[in-house]
């Protein structure tokens, strides 16, 4: 969908006036959000909510594991209504551990979303900026599609924002 938008904005690009001069910067986000202390400080605290999540399952599993292990070694002594009420019992258990690991990780990511989405906001308005300050008309997100860059078009005169960026982040 992404190559489809910007082979599109190509085409647009294409159809201008040979006249009129279309400035194209270039940045990486990614890289951007990488060396922010905001995002280091998130990933440290998405760190620490994870293990403490990673805790209480590994707790719970070692009490289920414990019970499949006494269920495998008693169950020849177990008549075939204990057994089958024991497994039923037992595969119960197991749902439950995996729905709270599921609920647990999307408790995770969502912490992770809202933390980010200032930051991200922060970063894109400035990205803006920049360009405003530039003056160009468009710019890219040089993101890796099979290892390639994720650019399908830019003038001999293309500038790479990101350094720039950073700059006035930190200085903000």
């Amino acid at each position: 969908m992404k190559k489809l938008t910007v082979l599109t904005v190509f085409l647009i690009l294409l159809s201008f006036d040979t006249k009129a001069q279309v400035k194209i910067g270039y940045t990486n986000p990614e890289v951007i959000l990488s060396q922010l202390p905001e995002v280091q400080a998130i990933d440290k605290e998405i760190g620490i909510l994870l293990q403490k999540k990673d805790s209480l399952l590994a707790i719970q599993a070692i009490a289920l594991q414990k019970e499949f292990d006494d269920y495998n070694a008693a169950k020849d002594a177990m008549s075939l209504k204990q057994r089958q009420l024991k497994e039923q019992e037992l595969i119960q258990k197991n749902q439950d551990f995996e729905e709270e690991r599921q609920k647990s990780l999307n408790e995770v990511q969502q912490r992770q979303l809202t933390l980010l989405q200032p930051v991200e906001n922060k970063v894109f308005a400035t990205i803006k900026s920049v360009a405003d300050s530039l003056g160009l008309d468009l710019v890219l997100n040089e993101g890796s599609v099979n290892s390639g860059a994720f650019i399908f078009y830019a003038a001999d005169d293309q500038q790479n924002i990101t350094e720039l960026v950073l700059e006035k982040l930190k200085q903000s």
